[in-house]
């Protein structure tokens, strides 16, 4: 008589081939969430310029209104609501220039800052990311 012998049939995973999958899932994770966060900082940045790109539209319309831009203590408010100090303009439109009844803050919760000395030539910055000033993340009219 042969005795036959019951090979077991495993059927699963041990506990090592589960933690290597794991490692493998935890580390493909972590170079998608850098890529990820790079994309969501990039798009930041573009929304920046393109708020920048509007100040600058609404600004030469501005200009073309009153013969110079406005003067940096009037600021990007100069867009939304008529002057009250400085070269105060005369013939302002009712809605104003921008079309919005506040400065929007940038895509990183900052505020845009305004200069203009002369009239004639501005600068637009975003502090970016790190929001402090003069700083390579700094998002600049060009």
């Amino acid at each position: 008589m042969k005795v036959k012998s019951k090979k077991k049939n495993n059927k699963g995973f041990t506990l090592v081939e589960i933690m290597i999958v794991l490692a493998l899932v935890v580390m493909l994770g972590s170079f998608a969430g850098v890529k990820l966060i790079d994309q969501f900082k990039k798009a930041k940045g573009d929304a920046t310029r393109a708020q920048i790109a509007s100040f600058k539209q609404a600004l030469d319309a501005y200009y073309l209104a009153h013969n110079s831009y406005p003067e940096t203590g009037q600021g990007l408010e100069a867009l939304i609501s008529k002057p009250t100090s400085g070269k105060v303009p005369e013939n302002y439109p009712d809605g104003g220039y921008l079309g919005k009844k506040s400065i929007p803050k940038d895509p990183f919760g900052g505020t845009y800052h305004y200069a203009c000395d002369d009239g004639q030539t501005y600068t637009i910055t975003s502090d970016g990311a790190d929001q402090k000033p003069d700083t390579a993340d700094d998002i600049k009219s060009e």
